[in-house]
């Protein structure tokens, strides 16, 4: 079985897999684009990520090009600190990019590779829950699987892999393998298929609600944030969030980078934001955990 190292030229392999066809405005950037992965796969990195550089220098952050460069300053990237800031950027900053669900897979595999399991957990449910007919989907879910497992959470665990193998095309062969490697666990453990929650579902913990414990909202000391949406135009988030306050929710209009950002709550920990997610999750309204930034946003 594959491990979880993972290097720039590994995720930029995927990445350009994943890239699709596109009218010939933006064929031209993704020919340069494909010239800096080959500048960097041949030893010449510095040279490629100059070109990626220069394209982010010469256009406004907020334009379609600026979040297709970010995506793939992070697939070139030398370090993985790097590679994960601007996947990051991506995925908030850029949610309807071509990229994001690509950008949220490596992400997460770069979460895995350095033990992070509860991010990388939370960022495949995302990318699973998002992408039905991903050609990484069962490479995502193995992982997926792999990291639950590893948590002790069996019944998600053992319910995605079921899952996954039953909607698994008969020719992929190998892929089954890697999977079935997983299912004497799930036997050992009697974790029967009608007990267990659905990919995507809630963890079994209780939420705040049921457990009659407060999640942590507003705080000076708040350090996360959920993001519902991003928009070129106020007047679209503003309408947005009316929504979402008349329905009793938290939002604000967060403008950054010239994008309207919806966002909702601010919470002093992971936990809290993910249970609030949760929340969320059930309420059919998918949301992205970021960082607050400095200033409070």
């Amino acid at each position: 079985m594959k491990g979880t190292s993972y290097t720039a030229c590994g995720l930029a392999a995927l990445a350009l897999a994943a890239t699709a066809a596109r009218p010939a405005l933006a064929q031209s950037a993704d020919s340069t684009f494909a010239r800096a992965r080959q500048l960097v796969v041949g030893g010449n990195g510095a040279a490629g990520r100059l070109v990626i550089d220069s394209i982010i220098s010469a256009n406004p952050p907020g334009v379609p090009i600026y979040g297709e460069a970010l995506y793939w300053r992070a697939a070139l990237a030398a370090s993985s600190a790097d590679a994960e800031r601007d996947y990051r950027r991506v995925i908030v900053e850029y949610p309807l990019s071509p990229h994001t669900s690509d950008a949220l897979y490596a992400l997460a595999q770069l979460e895995s590779a350095r033990g992070d399991r509860a991010a990388a957990t939370n960022h495949l449910e995302q990318f699973l829950a998002d992408n039905p007919h991903h050609e990484e989907r069962p490479r995502a879910t193995m992982l997926f699987v792999r990291l639950l497992l590893e948590q002790n959470q069996l019944p998600r665990g053992c319910t995605a892999l079921r899952q996954t193998i039953a909607e698994l095309p008969d020719t992929q062969v190998e892929t089954r393998n890697q999977l079935e490697y997983y299912l004497p666990r799930c036997e050992a453990a009697d974790v029967g298929a009608g007990g267990a929650a659905p990919v995507g579902a809630a963890s079994p913990a209780k939420s705040s609600r049921e457990s009659g414990k407060p999640v942590p909202t507003v705080s000076p000391k708040a350090r996360y944030t959920l993001q519902i949406a991003a928009y070129k135009s106020r007047t679209e988030a503003e309408a947005l969030v009316k929504k979402l306050v008349a329905r009793g929710m938290d939002a604000r209009v967060v403008e950054l980078s010239k994008l309207y950002r919806v966002r909702v709550g601010k919470y002093v920990t992971r936990e809290g934001a993910l249970a609030a997610q949760r929340d969320l999750k059930a309420k059919k309204i998918t949301t992205v955990l970021t960082d607050i930034e400095p200033a409070g946003k």
